[in-house]
This record gives structure tokens, C-alpha cells and sequence, in this order.
């Protein structure tokens, strides 16, 4: 897949989900990943969301929540609210998915908030699929990272079908991981039979639905080592600032893309 140095000017609708999750769910996500950390959420999202309107001017950018956690007034952010568990946060955030694509219109991209927009991202959606997501090569435990997933604003219906039996497969084998890395666990089984042991983008049929694979070198980048984002990364599309890279999304927006758009 290649954007040819074109650029598109197709809708798209970004979407993040966040929630406050109270201090136990914290200490058990600890317990799966000690590299996790909530600090200033609220910048991080709005950052994420300045790089989307970087390469996409008046795209819509969406956080998806609960009921109660507060966030800063913002005309440019859109909140969409609904009964979540903040003891389940994996779990929650499928069910905002596959809540929003029911009601959904447009071309949509789900994004975790520690990540960036580093270019176009509309050839995308000049391929075929109902949904997209990216892969990793010599990962066994998580070849699939849910990080950043696509839905085709053509195929909208075929997109919730996938998400349903996302979650529906969550909720049957992997419940008790309902705090963090149930999702994936349940991404890795539904596609076991895919050879993920390659670096190109290619399309899959499971249960009749399409699905997109494109690699996270290019779609979802974060650096093999945690602490060595620092560097500057033109061919990646979506740099992810995942675990301990966080404290280099920010400087990485300001050095970067904030230049780059005073000079454009």
C-alpha cells in the first residue's frame, strides 16, 4: 500500500477512549505491565489530536468515556459517553468501539492516546476492507497491537460485525484479563492461522468479513528499545510513544511536527 506522494482529502473521523480508572484497577493493570503510567492524559490527548488536524485539517476528533470522568472544554473534541466499568478498562473500551461504529458515519480510525499522526493516513481507505489493523513480525504474545485500528466508512456494518465478535470472544476467553491484554490475547487467537512473519500490507477473510493488515513499522511505529525515541521518523505514519517512549512524544511534537507546519 502507497500513498505515491499524493494527497487526499478524504473525512476521517479520529477516535480515542479514555476513562478515569480508580487506584485498584491501576495496581492490577501494574501487575500485568509495570510500564504504564497516566500522567497529564489531557495534554496527551489533545497533542494526539493537533497531529491528526495536522495532516487532516477539520477531521473530528472523538474521545470516547464513561460517565463521569472530567475533561477540560474543548470545541474542537467531541465526548461520547457511555456505562462503563472503570474495573475493566480493556473491556470497556470494546464496548465504546463497537457502541460508536453502530452510530457511526465516516471513515474511522481508533487511536490509543500515547501516539502521533506523522503523515497522510487517507490512502488507506483506498483499499478494500471493513477493518484494518496492524501487525508486528517476531511478536508471539501480541502479534496484533489494538492500538491503532481502522473502519471503512463504506463497510460500517461489516466493521461492528468484526468488533462484536471481538468482544464477544473477549468476554468468552478472556474475561479475566478484562483489565488490560484480554483484547489482544483474543486478536492473536482469532487470527492464529495468519503468518504474521513478513512486512507488507495484506488483506485477510475471516468469517466473510475483510480484514487489512498493515505493518506497524509503518502504521503503529514505536522504537525496539523504550527509551531510544528520541530520533525522528519520516517514513513511519504513526509513531506510538507507547510504555517508557512517553516522555519523548511531546518534545517529538514540538521539534517536529510544529515545525514543520510553521515552515509549511
Amino acid at each position: 500500500m502507497s500513498d505515491s506522494g499524493l494527497k487526499f482529502t478524504v473525512p476521517i473521523n479520529f477516535v480515542t477512549f479514555y476513562m478515569d480508572v480508580t487506584d485498584r484497577t491501576m495496581a492490577d493493570i501494574h501487575r500485568t505491565t509495570s510500564t504504564i503510567t497516566v500522567t497529564e492524559p489531557h495534554r496527551y490527548i489533545r497533542t494526539m489530536f493537533a497531529s491528526a488536524r495536522r495532516f487532516h485539517p477539520g477531521c473530528r476528533s472523538i474521545i470516547l468515556s464513561d460517565r463521569a470522568t472530567p475533561f477540560p472544554p474543548g470545541d474542537d473534541i467531541e465526548v461520547i459517553r457511555n456505562d462503563l466499568d472503570r474495573q475493566q478498562p480493556m473491556l470497556s473500551r470494546s464496548i465504546a468501539w463497537l457502541d460508536y461504529l453502530r452510530g457511526a458515519d465516516g471513515h474511522t480510525i481508533f487511536l490509543d492516546s500515547d501516539l502521533l499522526i506523522n503523515g497522510d493516513l487517507a490512502h488507506v481507505f483506498a483499499a478494500d476492507f471493513a477493518v484494518a489493523l496492524t501487525y508486528r513480525d517476531g511478536d508471539k504474545k501480541w502479534p496484533i497491537n489494538a492500538g491503532v485500528n481502522f473502519a471503512h466508512g463504506a463497510r460500517l456494518d461489516e466493521a461492528a460485525a468484526f468488533h462484536e465478535t471481538w468482544l464477544n470472544e473477549f468476554r468468552r476467553g478472556h474475561g479475566e484479563r478484562s483489565v488490560w491484554g484480554g483484547d489482544q490475547d483474543t486478536l492473536r487467537e482469532l487470527f492464529a492461522a495468519v503468518d504474521f512473519a513478513r512486512e507488507d500490507s495484506f488483506n485477510w477473510r475471516l468469517g466473510g468479513l475483510d480484514i487489512c493488515f498493515l505493518p506497524c513499522a509503518r502504521y503503529n511505529f514505536s522504537t525496539a528499545r523504550a527509551h531510544e525515541m528520541d530520533g525522528y521518523y519520516p517514513d513511519a505514519k504513526v509513531l506510538h510513544f507507547k510504555g517508557k517512549r512517553k516522555p519523548f512524544m511531546l518534545p517529538y511534537w514540538r521539534n517536529y511536527l510544529m515545525r514543520e507546519k510553521a515552515e509549511g
